[in-house]
């Protein structure tokens, strides 16, 4: 016998009511709760929170400009995870480099600041702060470059550039997300030359204190866990807009440390990201500070002339101290324990073009020696 179509009806109607039941109990917040991030990450035990966004009554994105298409996230960070980057980075900052002739990394006025990267999930808090990128630019973080971290001092600057570096395999960068781990006293600002603001009363709210860089333009002053994301493409996808050309500004007071995110149009070396999810990345550097040599071979590379032949790989490259600067000659080895010997220790440093900087004073947003 046929079931009756009421039975029916109310059968499904009670199957959609209990899905609808599991549904919103997955759905935690979508009431309006909210939670504290920072509570959720103990640093000590470095075990952070799974990856979600920040409460939206902490953060807000804000659009600035249409040419290039520029949006502010406020609070994209925590205090906490600004910390971790920059004490993450500070052993490994060398002073920022351009692209000389024949494509060679070369230090220049031009950019002042010094700089490192971290590999694409080097560690727990990296992999959050990526994939959290990755969900505002609706781009994989495999399309990502391994992030950058700099530091400005006192005068440092990024003259007038673009960004739409192209790689062989991963295409044209077509976008960026720079992020502020500290706020300098003054200066500093990010700004846009050839832009103009969505709306003019932007100009009043957010650069009523710029600096004469930034003065007049499209910019954003640094702010703690504030991200900046820019497009250096058009709507089109292909072509580039030549408004995304931009100045890190003078700082005038204090210091600035930033992250930087380049994306990709396609992926950008995937195979360094096949390990799993949450495996430590080896940093790029060892520290600089401490002269020993890597290989066994070294003296013998030395003696046969490398040291001047192959100084990329023996004494320093743009990123790196070499493996071979003992046998070089480029660093001396410090009496007792380096941390004690700082005179030693900041001088090998300097050889080699690293920060100097006083390990006790890594606490965040302190100016460093």
């Amino acid at each position: 016998m046929a079931t009756p179509h009421w039975l029916l009806a109310l059968a499904i109607s009670w199957v959609l009511a209990n899905v609808h039941a599991v549904q919103e109990e997955k759905l935690i917040g979508w009431k309006g709760e909210t939670y504290n991030v920072e509570a959720m990450w103990d640093p000590l035990k470095q075990k952070p929170m799974d990856d979600i966004p920040l409460p939206a009554s902490k953060s807000w994105i804000e659009h600035v400009a249409w040419q290039p298409r520029v949006f502010i996230y406020h609070n994209f960070i925590t205090d906490m995870e600004a910390e971790h980057l920059i004490e993450l980075a500070a052993p490994q900052m060398k002073r920022s480099t351009v692209v000389g002739a024949g494509g060679k990394s070369v230090e220049d006025n031009y950019r002042t600041s010094y700089g490192t990267f971290l590999k694409r999930y080097q560690d727990a808090v990296l992999e959050r702060i990526e994939n959290r990128v990755a969900a505002w630019t609706q781009i994989p973080v495999e399309h990502q470059e391994d992030m950058q971290i700099l530091r400005y001092g006192l005068g440092q600057q990024y003259k007038v550039h673009s960004d739409t570096l192209r790689d062989e395999q991963a295409g044209l960068r077509v976008a960026t997300v720079l992020i502020y781990l500290n706020e300098p006293e003054a200066g500093g600002e990010t700004a846009f030359p050839t832009s103009r603001w969505v709306h003019p009363s932007l100009t009043q709210r957010l650069g009523a204190n710029f600096s004469d860089c930034a003065r007049g333009h499209v910019a954003f002053a640094p702010k703690r866990g504030d991200a900046l994301l820019f497009w250096s493409i058009n709507p089109d996808g292909s072509s580039e807009d030549t408004h995304a050309a931009h100045t890190g500004c003078p700082v005038l007071a204090g210091v600035k440390w930033t992250a930087t995110k380049w994306i990709h149009a396609r992926p950008f070396r995937p195979e360094e990201m096949q390990l799993p999810s949450g495996t430590p990345r080896e940093p790029y550097v060892r520290d600089p500070g401490v002269c020993y040599d890597e290989r066994r071979e070294c003296a013998q590379w030395a003696a046969r002339g490398d040291c001047e032949k192959n100084y990329d790989f023996m004494v320093v490259s743009s990123v790196a101290p070499g493996a071979c600067r003992k046998s070089c000659g480029a660093c001396r080895v410090c009496e007792g324990d380096p941390r004690v010997d700082d005179e030693c220790y900041q001088e090998n440093r300097r050889r080699v073009g690293f920060l100097q900087y006083n390990a006790s004073e890594l606490a965040p947003f302190r100016d460093m020696v």
